[in-house]
Formats: structure tokens, sequence, C-alpha cells
């Protein structure tokens, strides 16, 4: 093989190379789900810290709860989630997450800070628990 064989040879691997480890890194945007885990069955609203890199939380598709935000430091928003007059609030999805990648998941975390039950009566919150998923 000539020198110049050699060398185009080289050159070209360099930039399979470099095409495949680009492309595999490259963020993959999309949601995240908040999943919530109660002890009881009748809870009208939950407080929680997000944190994590977000831009922008909503209800899932079909929910009729009610959301407000809270800006904290950094990437981390407080949430609140109010179910509806009469209504309470269930276990599972309680909110999305637009995230810059879906792969860093594990980067996310959510805590609950406070609940009420559907008396407006202040709870513990032992038992409660959140996760953060990829729906």
């Amino acid at each position: 093989m000539t020198a110049r064989a050699t060398i185009v040879t080289l050159l070209s691997a360099a930039a399979l190379a470099a095409g495949a480890c680009s492309s595999a890194e490259k963020p993959v945007a999309g949601e995240l789900s908040v999943r919530l885990t109660t002890p009881n069955g009748d809870d009208r609203a939950v407080l929680f810290r997000l944190a994590g890199k977000q831009s922008a939380v909503t209800l899932p598709s079909g929910s009729t709860n009610r959301l407000l935000l809270s800006p904290g430091l950094g990437d981390t928003v407080r949430v609140l989630v109010i179910a509806p007059q009469g209504s309470h609030l269930v276990a599972g999805e309680l909110a999305r997450v637009s995230v810059p990648d879906t792969r860093q998941v594990a980067s996310y975390a959510a805590r609950v800070l406070d609940v009420a039950s559907t008396g407006y009566l202040d709870r513990a919150t032992a038992g409660y628990a959140l996760q953060v998923v990829k729906p």
C-alpha cells in the first residue's frame, strides 16, 4: 500500500469513527413522567419539588387537575397539583416534564413536600413517594 493510500484509509476510518460517536451522544429531547405513590385514597393536593433541567411541567393528557409552578433555585421548581372540587388525586402519573435528554432520567428527582386531604387537612408525607420515569 502506498503512503497516500494509507493516509486516505486512516482519514476515512477516523471520519467514520467520529461520525459514529457524535450520533450516539446527541440528546433525545422528550418527556418524562412523575408518578405518585400514596397511602391514601382521598388526597386533594400534592406539593413537590422537582430537581433537574426542564423546559416545561404539564399535566398528563386528559387530566382535569390543576397545576401551579413556582420557580426555585437553578433547575429546581416547586409544583402543586390540585384535584378538582369533589374529586381526588389517584396514584399513578401526576405530571409530565419536558426535558432536553430523556436518557438522563436518573439525574431527575422529585420529593413530596406537603399533602392535603379532600377536607383540606394537612397530612404527614410518610408513605408518599414520587418517581421520575420514562412514560
